[in-house]
């Protein structure tokens, strides 16, 4: 017999929840998706732009801006998904 864990067909890799591999292959599609259309926006706005900051400004490129923020969006999103977390096992 095989050495690793197997699904219920007996194939190697298999997952605890039926549904759980569809849903994340709709997730990985769904990011895949995102990020193609978020590099494809940024190329589209490659001009230079200011940009003010609380106490300066600067001129960069309308590419950085877009990647800067999405980075910091995945950021806060991690974020607010692990405080929910703790929240929701403090409860229990």
């Amino acid at each position: 017999m095989g050495d690793g864990p197997t699904d219920g067909a007996g194939t190697p890799g298999g997952s605890s929840a039926p549904g759980r591999d569809t849903k994340e292959r709709v997730r990985l599609v769904a990011a895949g998706i995102g990020l193609v259309l978020l590099i494809a926006f940024a190329v589209a706005n490659s001009t230079s732009t200011q940009v003010s900051f609380l106490v300066t400004s600067a001129h960069i490129s309308v590419i950085w801006v877009i990647l800067i923020s999405a980075v910091l969006g995945v950021v806060v999103d991690r974020l607010v998904i692990m405080v929910r977390r703790r929240r929701r096992t403090r409860r229990r």
